[in-house]
């Protein structure tokens, strides 16, 4: 995909090219990022809440067992 926007020179020479490029990258990163947690979201949407809840829990006790095991407890 390609995006072509025509902007005058005088406008170029006023805002700088640098500056519209920068400004370009950081929306797109943010699109990116949207983009990412509506699929992240449309996939969560799929699993049933009490499996959900149930892998999330199981996730929390590894991590805290891990987090233990580093303690030397």
């Amino acid at each position: 995909m390609q995006l072509v926007i025509d902007i005058p020179e005088k406008d170029l020479i006023e805002f700088g090219k640098k500056t519209i490029e920068e400004e370009f990258q950081r929306t797109l990163q943010w699109l990116k990022i949207r983009n990412s947690f509506e699929i992240l979201a449309q996939k969560l949407q799929q699993y049933d809440k009490k499996d959900y809840c149930k892998t999330l829990e199981a996730i929390r006790e590894d991590a805290w067992l891990e987090y233990k095991k580093d303690l030397h407890l």
